[in-house]
């Protein structure tokens, strides 16, 4: 197969290009602008029997007026004393003014703006500080999209724009925001400026590493223009995608990130490792047609199985429930297909076309007559004398070795096997973004909850909840949920304002005046009222309920559960909610704890998915079982390394007044599917060269020269893919820096640790065990003896032909002891 694809780039090297440029022309005049077509709204990309999904489609029927999805928090701050009439009035108009302004602006999306003045809630808008003087009133704006929707990200950039250029507050009183939306605004401006920093470091790092390690600029020219094609023609197929028919297919703005990242640093190493087989053919002595037509026939396989673990790998992500990952891994599956085709078509064409050109300022290398080869490749550079005395080294204690080695990874693996995943959208901020810096703010004057309250939903067709027996319902289920350590406070129809009404018979005639007007506005507020079914008026009731904590926090989280347990207890036979159809959660916290749901339950899938399919790939290219189980087994232990490190590390760096909550979600996630599907990328272009030495050489001897052969490039290959993943530190979100960090060191353990020590050693300590049996000894010498082709076999004596291995004396040695012995 792939004697036919060297003959095809060779003969026809210009019908190869003509095809790229039409294939791609077609994309670019068909696939749209990647910005029109990403999706970000996490809401959405739930299933759809969720809490949150069932909770916004409850706001949405039974309270249309209501139904905003997240929220921009103005916090009016006068830190020194109690807010003035005066600065109450300076409010007061500065929303007017901003409600003038989101009126003539519907692509905002505002919905409604609650002030101190609104009814039912307003009076719990003006909180005093618990450590001084100081007093705050808060202004919430209510906007259609939900917190990490892009269109709510434009629409909060649109406010803050406006907000800089009114005119300077009163002295001592200052303005700052929060809320839900401005939390999805920063995280996705975050992610914006992440993915120019990631991209512009990805490239010039790839550009220093290449010129590093061949010191030749037309040879490091040769990976970047092959990928930075591939990256362009796959963001393209991916957009196509998107449009066809039927397929539904998604794209996520972060997609973007792992896609450059992966692709610069697998593409990279797919081009190196055919250039590097390419220097070592003519260091062999073949011509240049010879060398090339050569390399892509021994290392198309390796390197079309290598990226098929990959493939797969990120392929499994396809049977992820959350949407978002769903469509992230085989989007980057899709992108490392191109880089593949693109390193076995284009970059050949252009090796073939420089010539010898590409070595530029230095000679192509190549063999001279009567010299060892292996002395040539031991003294090519200080790099390739390093990897060959690692591979003796190997070889010769490959048990203490592998203890040694063990015995460094599995402490750290217990680490990692003991992370908590975090979910917190604010600990994924740095401390000066502004939803950050509000709601700092807000905890000094208010329960933090009021970034965003939860809102419960039960849709109970049996009940009236304006009737005295939906009433006592409502109040019941309100005691319960108050009961909750986590809340601070329950809103709700009959406790309008957040605590227990005053009793009636202790009231006055004013207060009974005004407390029937509080209900009338509460029953609208807490009842539905426009139902889209007219059925269901009155059968929807809502409970408005504020964490003490941060709403994106895990003690929110928590709380959350005891809520929903409080609704589902109170729906059960012979409870005060008897006959409930649907309960549902709306607001950031349940979205939150949905995507907490999801995440854990797809994370567990993939542990097996990929594995499986990863695992699958290796039997079918090595026919090894065994030897798979533990590539397989090796790469799990980096995995679990790696992720002790950087939860170490980053606890170390943990400053913050809140205490560590553990390692974003995503790194555990992301971190196991690319280091073990990477990885075993990594082991499997080094055990495709054992077999292919072994052939020559037998297991020991065999392994060595694979080790010493392939460390230098695979080595090369480790540091630009740990470079690209690295670049992920310059990105201004947590849980990026994260990643990087634990992908770009999980890679270096791989490259420098598992791949040239962990797996030899056990193969060589597998070896001599199978040589200790009986049947191995016995066996011993007609093995060595049948290491040489056919061919070899009638050569004189000390003479092999070109291309094949001699029988080493050491094993000829070795077998005759072992029988003498016997």
């Amino acid at each position: 197969m792939f004697s036919i694809l060297a003959r095809l780039v060779q003969r026809h090297s210009w019908f190869v290009l003509l095809a790229w440029a039409l294939v791609t022309y077609i994309l670019f005049q068909y696939a749209p602008l990647w910005e029109q077509i990403t999706r970000d709204d996490d809401v959405r990309f739930f299933p759809r029997d969720y809490p949150s999904v069932i909770g916004q489609e409850l706001l949405e029927r039974g309270f249309p007026q209501d139904a905003a999805s997240s929220q921009v928090v103005l916090i009016h701050e006068r830190a020194d004393g109690p807010l003035t009439p005066a600065d109450l009035a300076v409010v007061e108009d500065r929303v007017a003014k901003f409600h003038e302004f989101s009126q003539r602006d519907p692509e905002l999306g505002v919905k409604k703006i609650d002030t101190h003045r609104t009814p039912v809630i307003g009076p719990r808008l003006i909180g005093k500080a618990s450590d001084g003087p100081g007093q705050a009133v808060l202004s919430i704006v209510s906007l259609r999209g939900t917190y990490l929707a892009r269109k709510t990200r434009i629409a909060v950039d649109k406010i803050l724009e406006y907000l800089d250029g009114t005119p300077p507050l009163p002295q001592g009183l200052r303005r700052v925001v929060s809320g839900s939306a401005v939390v999805g605004h920063d995280i996705n401006s975050a992610a914006n400026a992440s993915i120019d920093s990631t991209t512009k470091t990805t490239i010039a790092l790839v550009v220093i590493i290449l010129l590093l390690v061949y010191r030749s600029p037309l040879l490091a020219m040769i990976p970047l223009l092959t990928i930075a094609l591939s990256v362009v023609a796959s963001m393209k197929v991916i957009a196509l995608l998107t449009v066809v028919p039927g397929l539904s297919f998604q794209v996520i703005t972060i997609t973007k990130v792992f896609l450059v990242v992966v692709l610069f640093g697998a593409g990279t190493d797919y081009c190196l490792f055919l250039i590097a087989r390419y220097r070592e053919e003519l260091a062999r002595g073949n011509s240049r047609p010879e060398a090339l037509r050569e390399a892509i026939t021994q290392v198309g396989g390796a390197l079309m199985a290598s990226a098929g673990t990959v493939i797969v790998g990120l392929g499994m992500l396809y049977f992820s429930s959350f949407a978002k990952i769903r469509y992230t891994g085989p989007a980057i599956a899709i992108s490392l297909t191109v880089a593949l085709i693109a390193a076995l078509t284009l970059a050949p064409i252009l090796l073939s076309w420089l010539r010898g050109a590409i070595f530029w300022p230095f000679r192509a290398p190549r063999h001279e007559q009567g010299k060892n080869i292996e002395e040539e490749a031991r003294g090519r550079s200080w790099l390739s004398g390093f990897w060959f005395r690692v591979a003796d080294l190997v070889v010769t204690y490959p048990l203490t070795i592998l203890a040694l080695c063990l015995a460094g990874l599995v402490p750290l693996a217990v680490v990692g096997a003991r992370t908590t995943a975090n979910y917190s959208q604010l600990a994924d901020l740095d401390p000066d973004r502004p939803s950050v810096v509000g709601a700092s703010v807000i905890r000094r004057y208010f329960a933090v909850g009021e970034l965003s309250p939860t809102s419960a939903f039960v849709h109970n067709t049996r009940l009236d909840f304006r009737s005295e027996e939906g009433r006592a319902a409502v109040r019941e289920v309100t005691r319960r949920l108050v009961a909750i350590p986590a809340v601070a406070e329950v809103r709700s129809l009959t406790q309008p304002l957040g605590r227990p009404p005053v009793p009636e018979a202790e009231m006055s005639l004013v207060q009974r005046m005004a407390d029937q007007a509080l209900r009338a506005v509460a029953d609208s507020r807490y009842v539905s009222v426009r139902p889209a079914d007219r059925a269901d008026v009155n059968h929807i009731a809502r409970f408005d309920i504020v964490f003490k904590s941060d709403p994106f926090s895990p003690a929110s989280l928590d709380g959350l559960e005891e809520v929903r347990e409080a609704l589902v207890s109170s729906s059960r036979s012979g409870q005060p909610l008897h006959g409930t159809a649907a309960i549902g959660l709306a607001g950031s916290t349940s979205a939150v704890n949905d995507l907490k749901t999801v995440t854990t339950a797809d994370q567990q899938r993939m542990y097996v998915l990929v594995t499986l399919g990863v695992y699958a790939i290796l039997v079918a290219l090595l026919r090894r079982p065994g030897i798979c189980l533990y590539l397989i087994f090796t790469v799990v232990l980096g995995y679990l390394a790696s992720l002790g490190v950087t939860e170490l590390v980053f606890r170390a760096l943990h400053h913050s007044t809140e205490p560590w909550g553990g390692l974003d979600w995503t790194v555990g996630f992301f971190l196991f599917v690319i280091l073990v599907a990477v990885g075993e990328d990594y082991n499997i272009l080094l055990m495709a060269r054992v077999i292919e030495e072994e052939e020559k050489h037998g297991v020991t001897e065999g392994t060595r020269l694979a080790v010493a052969h392939t460390g230098g490039i695979i080595s090369s290959c480790g540091l630009i893919m740990a470079g690209t993943f690295g670049s992920m530190l310059t990105g201004t979100l947590t849980s990026l820096r994260e990643l990087g960090f634990a992908l770009g060191l999980g890679i270096l353990l791989d490259t420098f640790l598992v791949r040239p020590i962990l797996v030899p050693a056990f193969v060589v300590v597998m070896e001599r065990l199978r040589a200790e049996r009986p049947m191995g000894r016995a066996a011993a010498l007609p093995a060595a003896l049948d290491q040489r082709s056919p061919q070899s076999r009638f050569q004189p004596a000390g003479v092999a032909p070109k291309g094949e291995g001699r029988l080493h004396p050491d094993a000829i040695d070795s077998c005759l002891g072992e029988i003498y012995e016997d």
